[in-house]
């Protein structure tokens, strides 16, 4: 019943394995991985010769042939646009911790989050796929109204409706729908129960406490600290994308590319192995080619490797470099996060799920970090 992006789906993973952050669900399988580090042992010893540290590729490259950088030395922000971007951030960390109350008699409004059963049917029997009851689900569904995430109409008619009713929404499936093409086009009906709406705590001192406690070592566990901290990554995320659209990528070196499509590629066999499937037979029930698969691999590459590219070049040329110490901060941290003891058992961990060298990663993590912090050095901001 829900919208449906074939890539999106296969990419999931994928986009936590991008240059500068790690993919929670590897650390939660480094305990059952007794026999990765036998496989990879033989990996490591047969590719090593063939390995060149990232950094050292991008910092012999001659960019001038491959980045046009857009002008940043002076980078002007609407502060509405930043204020309304943080409150929107914080809203969202809020929405994702389970500090909330069951509103089981209030009315639904576009935002809510609301806890659901459904059932689909079509000619009054139930379709594959299209239910979620207490019997299946015993937690529910828990659905943002405004979201997009379910078929056009679904999530407005829910729009008024009290909790704690049932009713029934018809709709009509779109007349493309991948996930099933026999539902395409046809109406059904949902019979719906609201459970609860879900009614966050508000956002205090305590709050934070409780669910962002030393969520950075430079501030303080307080709503105002936590404030200020979103803000200043909405401001580099801002900065970023203002010079990332005034910039033009011209050409991508192929052994990069390759490096940064095997890295897409890992996380995602990685995961189908982990559901018992392989990538070509997750294809065809998907109705996706592999050619397909492949062009849409390499599009999300070359988007990564033109950022990649484009905050190497800033930092060649502003004479950014690395520095130890924040390299055995991040390393610390990746550690401790992944349950390992030391950078070899981290690097057979990323191998495998990441496709690189955790070295490659740290390294991009702090380039990128410390290329963003200097752009937010150039920014104006405007009424």
């Amino acid at each position: 019943m829900r919208k449906y992006n074939k890539f999106l789906a296969l990419v999931l993973c994928a986009s936590m394995a991008l240059p500068f952050t790690g993919c929670s669900s590897a650390k939660e399988d480094t305990d059952n991985k007794s026999t990765s580090s036998e496989k990879t042992d033989k990996n490591d010893k047969d590719t090593e010769k063939e390995y060149a540290r990232e950094a050292d590729i991008y910092k012999e490259l001659d960019y001038t042939g491959l980045v046009s950088v857009g002008d940043y030395s002076s980078i002007p922000l609407a502060k509405k646009d930043i204020e309304d971007t943080t409150d929107k951030m914080i809203t969202t960390n809020i929405e994702k911790t389970d500090d909330f109350k069951k509103d089981k008699k209030g009315t639904i409004k576009k935002g809510d989050t609301v806890n659901i059963y459904y059932v689909g049917k079509m000619d009054g029997e139930a379709f594959n796929g299209g239910s979620c009851t207490k019997d299946t689900s015993p937690d529910g569904y828990n659905l943002k109204i405004g979201s997009g995430n379910f078929i056009d109409g679904f999530e407005d008619a829910l729009i008024g409706k009290k909790a704690g009713k049932t009713f029934d929404i018809d709709v009509t499936f779109p007349e493309s729908y991948p996930p099933n093409p026999d539902y395409a086009g046809k109406p059904a009906v949902f019979t719906v129960t609201v459970n609860y709406i879900k009614r966050w705590s508000e956002f205090t001192d305590k709050f934070v406490k409780n669910n962002f406690k030393d969520f950075d070592k430079e501030y303080k566990n307080t709503a105002k600290d936590y404030t200020e901290f979103i803000r200043k990554n909405v401001v580099q995320d801002m900065a970023w994308e203002y010079v990332y659209t005034k910039s033009e990528i011209k050409d991508y070196p192929e052994d990069l590319l390759e490096r940064v499509k095997t890295q897409y590629k890992a996380p995602i066999v990685y995961y189908l192995k982990q559901n018992g499937m392989e990538l070509k037979d997750y294809l065809e029930a998907q109705s996706m080619s592999e050619e397909d698969f492949e062009k849409n691999v390499e599009t999300s590459a070359k988007s990564d490797l033109g950022k990649r590219l484009l905050f190497n070049a800033i930092a060649q040329k502003e004479g950014i470099g690395l520095d130890e110490n924040a390299y055995k901060e991040v390393l610390d941290n990746y550690l401790k996060e992944y349950a390992v003891e030391n950078q070899e058992e981290l690097d057979k961990l990323f191998d495998e799920y990441f496709g690189t060298k955790s070295e490659d990663i740290i390294n991009n993590e702090i380039l990128y970090t410390s290329v963003n912090e200097f752009l937010v050095g150039k920014v104006k901001e405007t009424a």
